[in-house]
């Protein structure tokens, strides 16, 4: 899962809700334990090359969420909480274009590549990169930098965190997305 090279010079970094209730729901299962990590390093070399990164912050309409603006588990992960200057959306619902503001933005700075990561693959990670390659821009999609809880399917068969994350990834791999490894996209970037 090597990255193809960058075809623009300016890929945005779109964080996704990457909040502290996340950890709410987390009983130990969740897969990619080191996946606020790997973000961490993604937006570190970002801010060193001065590119554009986007937090997307969920803003659930319900008021016993741990999502909910009146929540203490509303703020960001200390790992990847945004500078002053970096751009913030907030969400209602699981794709960050719904509102059409992140899309404005993008174009506003000219961008045409993504670097996509946060939680969950099989939730907001995946309905926006759909959506945003529907938009037209080129994804990549760091398996390292995402991470999913364990599902029970509809005929009762229960699937692990890391089955999850996998057949998300495998159905956007390709036709979405290029999904790949932090490392490598750490690599496009001079130091």
């Amino acid at each position: 899962m090597n990255l193809p090279p960058f075809t623009s010079t300016n890929p945005a970094l779109l964080i996704i809700d990457v909040q502290q209730a996340i950890d709410y729901f987390d009983t130990g299962s969740r897969n990619n334990p080191d996946a606020e990590l790997r973000m961490a390093e993604l937006l570190d070399r970002w801010r060193q090359q001065n590119k554009p990164v986007v937090h997307i912050r969920h803003s659930s309409k319900s008021s016993d969420s741990p999502y909910h603006a009146d929540s203490p588990f509303f703020d960001f992960k200390m790992e990847v909480a945004p500078m002053a200057g970096e751009k913030v959306v907030s969400k209602s619902e699981n794709c960050a274009f719904i509102d059409p503001q992140l899309d404005a933005y993008l174009k506003r700075e000219q961008v045409t590549e993504l670097v996509i990561c946060g939680v969950l693959t099989n939730n907001s990670v995946d309905a926006t990169v759909r959506v945003a390659a529907g938009l037209g821009y080129r994804i990549y999609l760091p398996q390292d930098a995402t991470a999913a809880f364990p599902l029970q399917a509809l005929n009762g068969k229960q699937f692990s965190a890391e089955d999850v994350h996998w057949i998300f990834l495998s159905n956007l791999h390709d036709e979405y997305a290029n999904v790949v490894e932090t490392a490598s996209i750490l690599s496009g970037f001079p130091d």
